[in-house]
């Protein structure tokens, strides 16, 4: 088994919540799960730290990642001003294809939101609502940090409690993409943000590094 196979596997695992935030990941059981050598779940584990879901420690350990509270705040920064100019300007350049595509997400999105799919369904809706912009880096940059909130809110089970509200943000943001309303979409994105970082800060265990 390859190590881009066996990384794929506690990818997988990771963005679903299996690991938590903070957990060892020790090479010995993970060579035991695919019957492999050490040398291959040594390279996995290093494609995962390439990735930024996992970070090495003293003693030849890995470890998820597990942001302290000024980390977050800073993805969350980050991600207001990319996410809500990525949308200012796609809106800009929507076409009646463009919002076909992005009504069938949010029909994608709302029919996963409820499975183990969510977050899948959750970025396919988003990446659709931005690609109008033709911004592909910012694109990139965007989706690695998504995937750094979701380790932790998978890791700290949130979305449960929060998932009817956030289906109905992104269906304020669709209408208003519609109505070609700039300001309007922006807003309810910047809000839908911060209620992602309000509900994932709140679910914080005692953070040291406040």
């Amino acid at each position: 088994m390859s190590a881009e196979t066996i990384a794929a596997a506690v990818e997988a695992d990771i963005l679903n919540g299996v690991f938590k935030p903070g957990e060892d990941l020790k090479q010995g059981d993970i060579a035991v799960r695919f019957a492999v050598s050490r040398i291959p779940v040594r390279d996995a584990l290093q494609l995962l730290a390439s990735r930024g879901l996992i970070e090495h420690v003293p003693n030849r350990r890995a470890r998820i990642i597990c942001l302290n509270r000024k980390e977050i705040d800073e993805v969350f920064d980050l991600r207001l001003l990319l996410e809500t100019d990525c949308l200012r300007q796609a809106i800009g350049h929507l076409t009646p294809a463009d919002l076909d595509r992005i009504d069938a997400a949010l029909a994608h999105s709302n029919v996963d939101a409820g499975g183990s799919c969510w977050a899948e369904g959750d970025w396919l809706f988003h990446r659709t609502l931005y690609l109008p912009a033709g911004r592909m880096r910012q694109l990139a940059m965007i989706e690695d940090l998504r995937r750094t909130c979701r380790i932790h809110i998978a890791g700290y089970g949130i979305l449960p409690s929060r998932t009817g509200k956030w289906l109905q943000d992104h269906e304020k943001i669709v209408a208003a993409c519609h109505a070609r309303s700039v300001d309007t979409a922006v807003a309810l994105l910047s809000d839908h943000i911060e209620g992602a970082r309000q509900t994932l800060v709140s679910a914080l265990p005692g953070d040291p590094g406040t």
